[in-house]
């Protein structure tokens, strides 16, 4: 194992062991580098990890601070992720809950965005996630029968995607994402708790196998009180 994973893993089960707390800060980048015996651009790498997945923040100045658990900030746009993988790797517990699954036919947004004909059907799978008993994601998702050819209510409230992987050995490969920021509507207001905002955020995914094949499309609509996203950007 690489020096910079050593002090990111250690610190990370000193957080989820609780001997470091919300809002607890850490040492100096240079005392961690003495207690680790290691450089300071070795411990700048582990922070920085331990950032990107949400168990510190880094402040400009001053020492990282213990985020709390919970905390659903840099929610990385450029991974695919199940909420079982994020529970893990936030810290967090997520909990998924099936509103709906039956299978629809003949509807012209889908035959537009999956490029098939009347006669194709799909899944449709809508479903919440709460944090702590409140609702802060609503998600419909649908998924072309052809392909994910068998899903019933079980298989729907847990990780779809284990099950198409392990299960149906599909290869998931990559998606493209629109974010989109606009008026909620009534069935999203029926199971989020907006109060008095008017606004959410939207990202509507496009998933697609290792052959180029759209098997996914799914629209998620966050809280946006509740959520902070992040991407790396490359010149």
């Amino acid at each position: 194992m690489s020096k910079y994973k050593e002090v990111y893993e250690n610190i990370k089960k000193q957080i989820k062991d609780g001997k470091l707390k919300s809002k607890d800060y850490l040492k100096s980048e240079a005392d961690l580098a003495i207690d680790y015996s290691c450089s300071v651009l070795t411990v700048r790498k582990a922070l920085a990890l331990l950032e990107s997945e949400g168990y510190i923040q880094k402040i400009k100045g001053k020492k990282s601070i213990v985020l709390e658990k919970g905390d659903l900030k840099n929610i990385s746009l450029t991974s695919i992720q199940t909420f079982q993988e994020l529970n893990k790797i936030k810290n967090i517990d997520v909990k998924a809950n099936l509103v709906s699954l039956y299978i629809v036919q003949g509807a012209e947004e889908l035959m537009e965005k999956f490029n098939v004909s009347k006669t194709a059907d799909f899944y449709k799978v809508v479903r919440t996630y709460s944090l702590d008993g409140e609702v802060v994601q609503y998600a419909i998702s649908y998924f072309d029968r052809k392909i994910v050819t068998y899903l019933n209510d079980e298989i729907a409230s847990k990780s779809i995607y284990e099950y198409l992987e392990n299960e149906l050995n599909l290869k998931i490969s990559y998606s493209r994402r629109e974010i989109k920021f606009r008026s909620a509507t009534d069935e999203e207001r029926r199971y989020i708790n907006l109060e008095n905002i008017d606004r959410v955020v939207v990202i509507e995914t496009y998933a697609y196998l290792s052959n180029g094949n759209l098997f996914q499309y799914e629209t998620i609509t966050y809280h946006p009180d509740k959520f902070t996203f992040t991407a790396i950007a490359k010149r």
